[in-house]
């Protein structure tokens, strides 16, 4: 293992934290640090995520990291999923770009070996970073908007078609 590389898990609650700590100790040469929530500081300090599919790779890209997206589901689930033909990819920077941006390790593909070996390449492949980083700034500004704004017009609108204004 690289000696340079140290790790970061935000643990969500206590017991989670008191589960990782002890597999930690399995593993006591590994450069861990565990916090107690905080993942938004723990995504500003990263230089590459791994993480489950959902709401969290949205924010890993809106911190413009490279990442990869990792998710397993049971087997029944799984098959019932491909029958329905949904998207090919499940990560939300995936499915907002419409293609592959960031790789994603799914079910039987994710093995610690493939996880590691995707993690470390993302890590080190700086014309993907580069990439990534311009990517993901035009993706957070095609998000934003002014939703204040929205709502009011909305508001506005609906009081003109009652008469109100």
């Amino acid at each position: 293992m690289d000696p340079n590389l140290a790790f970061v898990l935000p643990a969500a609650s206590a017991p989670l934290r008191a589960i990782v700590e002890g597999l930690h100790q399995q593993y006591p040469e590994l450069r861990l640090t565990i916090v107690d929530g905080n993942s938004h500081l723990a995504l500003e300090a990263a230089d590459v995520v791994l993480l489950a599919s959902g709401t969290a790779t949205l924010e890993a890209a809106l911190y413009k990291k490279p990442m990869v997206i990792s998710y397993k589901v049971p087997w029944l689930t799984a098959q019932i999923m491909k029958r329905q033909g949904y998207l090919p990819y499940v990560g939300l920077p995936n499915i907002l770009s419409g293609r592959f941006v960031v790789p994603e390790l799914l079910q039987d593909d994710a093995t610690p070996e493939a996880l590691a070996r995707e993690t470390l390449l993302q890590l080190n492949d700086q014309g993907n970073i580069a990439f990534l980083y311009e990517h993901f700034t035009r993706m957070h500004e095609t998000l934003k908007c002014n939703t204040a704004q929205l709502a009011a017009d909305v508001v506005v609108d609906l009081m003109r078609t009652r008469g109100l204004v």
